[in-house]
C-alpha cells in the first residue's frame, strides 16, 4: 500500500507542476519507471528541484533548476542509462507542445545538466540568478561573493 501511495503522489506532484497539455505525458514517463529503485531516485531528484525552485522563487533562475534537476537524475542517482532516460522523459514532456526560444533554452539547460555540466557555474550569476544553493536564499550578494 506504501508503494502504491508513493507512486501516485509522484506522478501526482510531477503531473501538476506542468503544463496542462504535457500532463499526460509525464504521467505516461513516470509510471514506466516508478517500479525500479533507480526511476524512482531519478523521479525524485527532479520533483525536488522543482519544489526548490518554487520555494526560492528567485528570478532569472529557471536554467539553474532544469539544469540542476537534470544533473541531480542523473549524477545523484545510479548514473545508468535508466537515469538519463528518466531525466530525458520528463525534460522532453515538461517543454512539449511548446517551441519558444524560452523553452529551447530550457532544453539547453536539461542536455547540460544530463551531460554533467555545473550548473551553477554556467546559469548563476551570469544568467542574472542571485540563488544561494547552499542557503536557499536569493541575495545579489551571492555574486558578489564569487567574483
Amino acid at each position: 500500500m506504501k508503494f502504491l501511495l508513493t507512486i501516485i503522489l509522484v506522478v501526482c506532484s510531477l503531473a501538476t507542476k506542468s503544463t496542462a497539455s504535457s500532463w499526460p505525458c509525464i504521467a505516461r514517463a513516470s509510471v514506466r519507471y516508478i517500479f525500479t529503485s533507480e526511476g524512482r531516485c531519478s523521479l525524485n531528484k527532479m520533483r525536488q528541484a522543482y519544489n526548490e525552485m518554487r520555494d526560492a522563487n528567485c528570478r532569472n533562475c529557471d536554467k539553474y533548476f532544469h539544469c540542476m534537476a537534470n544533473y541531480n537524475a542523473v549524477y545523484n542517482c545510479q548514473q545508468s542509462s535508466t537515469n538519463r532516460n528518466v531525466a530525458r522523459r520528463i525534460s522532453d514532456c515538461r517543454e512539449s507542445g511548446q517551441n519558444s526560444a524560452d523553452s529551447r533554452a530550457d532544453q539547453v539547460a536539461n542536455r547540460y545538466g544530463r551531460n554533467g555540466g555545473n550548473c551553477g557555474s554556467r546559469y548563476l550569476c551570469e544568467y542574472g540568478c542571485y540563488y544561494n544553493p547552499l542557503f536557499r536564499i536569493c541575495s545579489r550578494s551571492v555574486c558578489q561573493l564569487i567574483a
